[in-house]
């Protein structure tokens, strides 16, 4: 049978030349590429009340969390930085229940760029507001705009042997598009790697069945076919 993967919608929040104020969710065909390339079945799952959220879970077989705006720091004690970017509430809440419902009936989780941040946020950790202000020791341009988006730019430094063996090269470049950042690692969560600069890029738990990258490897996919390897090896948790 094949596995069905839910992933939350992103929105359109504000009024622009295309849609004007026809505000719409959506989900970047890359993402939606990745798992249907893996033998499995895309699901986007619009965002809702958080009540949605155990009808949502029981209607898939795992989850994927994309890439998108801050995660708000109330939901980790913290009152806004002046440089926080934008941040969007309706959808924090929406991610958030998804998660905690997808641990509760043992549904595997894959968290990509902001998806790893709203796991690690959902069990109690917490994150960089803005990483070049709050990080002292960044010296890896973890934003690489104007860089094109396929283009991978710095490396990974490996932290022991994870889900990621075989599926990364342990040379590989990977991209980086983020201005947030895990700062304290959620308890039960292991980290699997780093920037070379010590900013987490990657963390598992298998008894929960989280995984999540802190770089884009649906960007990666149309130039670095290998990229898929990380889909397959996601769809093959489940």
């Amino acid at each position: 049978m094949v596995k069905k993967i839910g992933i939350p919608s992103n929105n359109v929040l504000h009024a622009n030349p295309r849609f004007g104020t026809n505000y719409v969710d959506y989900m970047q065909k890359n993402y939606i590429d990745g798992v249907a390339n893996a033998g499995a079945l895309p699901i986007i799952l619009p965002i809702g009340d958080t009540k949605l959220a155990e009808d949502y879970i029981n209607t898939v077989d795992a989850l994927l969390l994309a890439g998108g705006q801050d995660v708000s720091p109330e939901y980790f004690g913290e009152e806004p930085h002046l440089k926080l970017a934008e941040i969007d509430h309706g959808r924090d809440d929406f991610e958030l229940a998804l998660v905690r419902e997808a641990i509760r009936q043992e549904k595997p989780i894959f968290g990509i760029c902001h998806g790893l941040q709203v796991i690690n946020v959902a069990l109690g950790g917490t994150l960089y507001q803005d990483l070049p202000s709050q990080y002292a020791g960044m010296t890896v341009k973890h934003n690489q705009y104007p860089t094109k988006w396929y283009m991978p730019t710095h490396h990974l430094v490996w932290q022991g042997h994870s889900w990621l063996d075989g599926v990364v090269d342990e040379t590989a470049l990977v991209n980086s598009f983020h201005h947030q950042a895990v700062k304290d690692l959620a308890e039960g969560l292991t980290l699997d790697a780093t920037s070379t600069d010590g900013v987490i890029e990657a963390f598992s738990d298998e008894l929960r069945h989280l995984y999540a990258v802190q770089w884009h490897p649906e960007m990666l996919l149309m130039a670095h076919p290998e990229t898929q390897k990380l889909f397959n090896a996601f769809v093959a948790k489940i």
